[in-house]
């Protein structure tokens, strides 16, 4: 006899994600926290504003979905304690996802900026 799911049963089982960027899964109110605290402008100053920006309401061509980083990427770029940041809040949101087992992704170019001054290669985190 087949189970059938609710999406709520299927939600709340373990799961796996192979393929999840860092860049592209942040929370909203930290963007919006880290550029109040930086003092850098944004499209929008609330988080539905800032949603309607970043957020893709229909299928897309990728160009339009790499589009959306530029509105926010400016913001956590080159800020070592707001990338800390969207690290930890990253891996609070998988485990409350149900979220077992993560292979995260991230792109240098996107994080960087150049006023940062690199970490030694040999220096710890």
């Amino acid at each position: 006899m087949a189970e059938h799911f609710t999406e709520q049963i299927v939600f709340n089982r373990p799961k796996i994600e192979l393929h999840v960027h860092l860049d592209g899964a942040l929370r909203v109110e930290t963007i919006l926290d880290v550029a109040k605290r930086r003092g850098i402008t944004l499209p929008a100053y609330t988080v539905e504003g800032m949603k309607q920006i970043c957020v893709i309401h229909q299928p897309a061509t990728l160009t339009e979905f790499l589009g959306k980083f530029a509105a926010y990427m400016h913001v956590i770029a080159g800020d070592r304690e707001a990338i800390k940041r969207i690290a930890y809040e990253f891996v609070e949101d998988k485990a409350k996802e149900g979220v077992i087992y993560v292979e995260v992704r991230y792109s240098p170019h996107l994080l960087a900026n150049a006023d940062v001054e690199p970490i030694p290669w040999n220096q710890p985190l």
